[in-house]
């Protein structure tokens, strides 16, 4: 048995199991556990460290995400994403709202790199210097 394997496999049923089928799964969990060597218990306790390392990399991805939102909530009512998607990346608001709003594409969720980050930041900007030289044209 591959403990590494078998510790996420559990972990993973666990994790999808409902109801009564929790309580299966903990027993055997804990039967699992109940029976492993010193050898065992030490492959245990690196994927246990591997396992919240991902976590940690999962929830300072989904920080990103939310921080990039939260910078931007207060214009989106107010700005064309697609505009912006089109002229500024060469892509669809589709795409535009995958990065903005952290999906998993293919199984990894999906963020603005540091370059479109840059990107965005000079889109603001010129949009900004368009409504600011229309707003002083209205005299």
């Amino acid at each position: 048995m591959d403990t590494k394997k078998e510790f996420f496999r559990l972990k993973d049923k666990w994790k999808r199991a409902k109801g009564s089928e929790k309580e299966l799964v903990e027993k055997e969990m804990d039967n699992f556990f109940a029976s492993l060597t010193e050898t065992q218990k030490v492959e245990v306790q690196s994927a246990v460290t591997e396992d919240f390392s991902l976590m940690h990399k999962e929830v300072s991805e989904i920080n990103k995400v939310l921080d990039t939102r939260e910078k931007l909530a207060e214009i989106l009512p107010y700005i064309s994403v697609s505009n912006i998607a089109k002229n500024f990346f060469g892509k669809s608001s589709s795409w535009f709202y995958q990065r903005l709003n952290g999906n998993k594409i293919h199984g990894k969720s999906v963020q603005f790199s540091p370059q479109e980050i840059l990107t965005l930041q000079a889109a603001l900007v010129t949009i900004s210097q368009n409504i600011n030289k229309s707003a002083k044209g209205l005299k």
